[in-house]
């Protein structure tokens, strides 16, 4: 739970710095900054012997002693230069009290802080002193300034009409004085009273009270503020406010001005306890402003609730919940807690009880769909699971296991049918061994039983009641590994990894299941949907997901992988490629367009190539047999020279048949394919300068989707950072040919040096930005 700290102020902007670059910029800061010599005493510094050397001295046994001229006085990590020192000894036995009194001018060190004074009192055997007209400096980390009067405290330092900054010495990009401030050494911040925030020596800000860290624990206080301009939001600025609760609760508030829009409230709470963490966030908007949102109501709020704890021994309870007010909100706001991107909303909750052989859990699931669509999705509410689990039976040959489940659907529509739906799936299995290989012998039983009543409205279809649907289903898995070191390549060993699978599912209708309607948003029947395929998902038992559509088979799977190892066992290289060979079409009812090819399936290939430690190279394609044209591909080839400098080439594309049918899409609701080439560079062109651009073009529109271009400066003890970027988006009424784009751009800026580790480049913030994030290409 770390928060990041920084001082509000946007006058920030105007400060200018420049430093040579050294090393990177974390070390480069730390040379200019005083470091301890030495082993650091430990224990009580306080005890330790004081050793005096001086050109003069001048001692009255056992009261006083005066020294003069190159005074060098040393106690533990303690060290003084200066040129007069008086030490005095007041009180006896247990009460005596050593005081050094120094005039003229002095230096002092220790682990913790450097000072230049001109007089000042030490207790010697405390770490109490008073200093006067002094200039000091931390020690191994950023910050320093200069004091009327300094007050040191075992734990605390006490300045008057001081002066705070953490650039480097002939730095004074900006700096805080104020009346008095009071550093908390084990608490690491430090508090400013009548405090006035400098820019290049100019006071552009004023405050009563302030609070600054001076390291890395967290804080209450103001966050990193951002602002900026889009054509949707008009200009706004969002001023984040961090609340340090307790060590294990912290809050977030963040009020955001929109000039086209209004205020909209931002909050997030976060909690860590002995049984569970999680996180509560939400986000409120009273009225929107905004002409184009043409709803009636004007209130547009977001809820999100994540939690996963564990519980007396063996209780896990997990909760994501996501709900908003309308189904454009992820298109008209940008958020942490979703994307319009994702098409819904998830809201899920699961308590679960976990034992060696069994488990049980209770749970319940809805969506919140954002596409217009007749007929949404069925929510699960509730559903219970129950599985068993028992190995080496029969002499320890074969392993038995057991999945139960009853769950209840219901559907926001009144023309679809509910039900609920009662399922049994066992199974038994036996694997057979050695270096050659293995083979797995798999049978099952899915048993599953339907009460299903029609849908309230008139004009609902009726539903057969009760529904019974058994079937067996027998799964053979061969594979083997197979090794060469010699290949074509020298120095490199091959491996070839045949994969050889027959399952056979006998044919059940299963039309009587559901309505007949299709959902037109998740697929068919009441959660089952055509699954992904891709090269590890032709080796599933069944082409859905869920229970409601178990589709018959006779099959054989054929595929394998080859992979080549360097000399260090390394994998530089694999290929795979696989496709299933229909016996007998695979079908579900007597719908033609609900069975496959009685030839093949898709064919499905994936590779990944660590071209060197520098470069790597991405690829996926499935070629349909169908249609005699490939309905998927991707490809990323990512040059990665050195820490987060990267420049990446993408090709992405989807035939419009692929996302109608495989993604469960209604009927024509893509009309054409989806093909896009992007291009994303990430640098670090100084240790100072940062440069992220993106560039998403999509072929068949003839139209740019996303473009994003971001430069940030850090400085030892600031950083200013400017995104401009331009996305596709949406409006309410939009014509069918018409292309709606968001011009923004944004400021975030804080400043630095504060706490240890803050001088990242802003690389990777800057990459999560957009539609379409930074992923990173395979590496092996």
């Amino acid at each position: 739970m770390n928060k990041k700290y920084t001082l509000i102020s946007i006058s920030i902007l105007t400060a200018l710095y420049s430093q040579q670059s050294l090393a990177d910029l974390h070390a480069q800061c730390l040379l200019g900054v005083p470091h301890f010599t030495g082993e650091v005493v430990k224990g009580d510094v306080n005890n330790l012997p004081v050793y005096i050397e001086a050109d003069k001295a001048e001692i009255n046994q056992p009261t006083q002693a005066i020294y003069q001229g190159n005074v060098d006085l040393k106690q533990g990590n303690r060290h003084l230069v200066g040129n007069s020192v008086e030490v005095k000894q007041t009180g006896e036995g247990n009460q005596a009290q050593r005081w050094a009194y120094l005039r003229g001018g002095f230096d002092y060190k220790d682990n913790q802080i450097n000072l230049l004074g001109n007089d000042a009192s030490f207790n010697l055997d405390s770490k109490n002193g008073n200093v006067t007209d002094a200039d000091y400096q931390l020690v191994g980390r950023q910050g320093r300034g200069k004091a009327q009067e300094i007050e040191l405290g075992d734990n605390y330092r006490l300045m008057k009409n001081a002066t705070f900054t953490s650039c480097l010495p002939d730095d004074n990009a900006w700096a805080v004085d104020a009346s008095e401030i009071r550093q908390h050494i084990k608490e690491e911040y430090a508090e400013f009273w009548h405090a006035r925030f400098k820019v290049l020596g100019v006071p552009v800000f004023y405050t009563p009270y302030l609070q600054l860290p001076i390291g890395d624990r967290r804080r209450s206080g103001l966050l990193m503020p951002t602002v900026g301009h889009s054509s949707r939001d008009g200009y706004w600025y969002k001023q984040p406010v961090y609340w340090n609760i307790a060590p294990n609760y912290d809050a977030t508030f963040a009020p955001k001005y929109m000039s086209r829009r209004g205020w909209q409230l931002n909050g997030e709470f976060r909690y860590l306890t002995p049984v569970g963490e999680g996180k509560l966030a939400g986000e409120y908007l009273g009225r929107d402003r905004y002409d184009e949102y043409t709803s009636d109501s004007r209130k547009r709020h977001l809820l999100y609730w994540k939690h996963h704890s564990s519980f007396l021994e063996n209780w896990r309870l997990n909760i994501d919940y996501t709900k908003v007010s309308d189904k454009r909100y992820f298109t008209d706001f940008d958020s942490d807690y979703g994307s319009s991107t994702d098409g819904y909303a998830n809201q899920y909750a699961r308590i679960a009880y976990y034992k060696p052989n069994y488990n049980f859990a209770i749970s319940a699931r809805q969506f919140q769909i954002f596409d217009e669509v007749s007929v949404g999705p069925y929510r699960a509410m509730p559903q219970i699971d129950f599985n068993y689990y028992k190995n080496d039976l029969a002499n320890g040959w074969v392993d038995f296991k057991l999945f139960s489940q009853a769950v209840r659907f219901d559907n926001d529509s009144t023309l679809m049918p509910t039900a609920w739906r009662f399922h049994v799936e066992p199974s038994l299995a036996t694997a057979m061994s050695n270096k050659y290989g293995s083979l797995n012998i798999e049978t099952k039983l899915y048993a599953t039983h339907y009460n299903q009543k029609k849908g309230s409205s008139s004009s609902a279809e009726d539903v057969q009641k009760s529904v019974n649907r058994v079937l067996p289903q027998l799964k053979v898995d061969l594979q083997t590994v197979l090794a060469s070191s010699k290949t074509l390549f020298d120095g490199y060993t091959q491996t070839l990894e045949p994969h050889v699978q027959y399952l056979y599912r006998p044919y059940k209708d299963q039309s009587n299941i559901g309505s007949k309607r299709v959902n037109n948003y998740l697929g068919f029947g009441y959660d089952s949907a055509l699954v992904q395929q891709d090269y590890y998902s032709l080796f599933r038992d069944r082409r859905y997901s869920g229970l409601d559509r178990i589709s018959s088979a006779n099959q054989v799977t054929v595929g394998g992988t080859t992979r080549f190892y360097d000399k260090n066992a390394d994998e530089r290289f694999n290929f795979s490629a696989g496709q299933i060979y229909y016996l007998t079409a695979s079908r579900i009812d007597d719908n033609p367009s609900n069975r496959t090819p009685k030839s093949s399936s898709s064919w499905a290939l994936e590779s990944n190539w660590k071209i060197s430690d520098k470069w790597n190279w991405r690829g996926s394609y499935q070629y349909d047999t169908l249609l005699d044209k490939a309905s998927l591909a991707n490809s990323s080839l990512e040059f990665n020279p050195m820490k987060n400098n990267l420049i990446q080439l993408n090709y992405r594309y989807a035939s419009k048949e692929y996302i109608n049918q495989n993604l469960g899409a209604s009927a024509n609701r893509y009309q054409q394919d989806i093909k896009q080439v992007g291009i994303v560079a990430a640098w670090e062109v100084s240790d100072n300068w940062a440069v992220v651009g993106k560039y998403y073009q999509d072929i068949a529109l003839k139209k740019p989707v996303e473009q994003y271009v971001g430069v940030q400066y850090n400085s030892c003890c600031w950083s200013v950072g400017v995104g401009a970027r331009r996305y596709v988006t949406s409006r309410q009424n939009q014509r069918d040919d018409q292309v709606v784009y968001d011009n923004s751009i944004g400021v975030t800026f804080e400043l630095r040096g504060l706490g240890e580790n803050d001088h990242q480049s802003g690389i990777e913030e800057m990459l999560k930005k957009g539609k379409l994030p930074y992923i990173q290409a395979f590496s092996l």
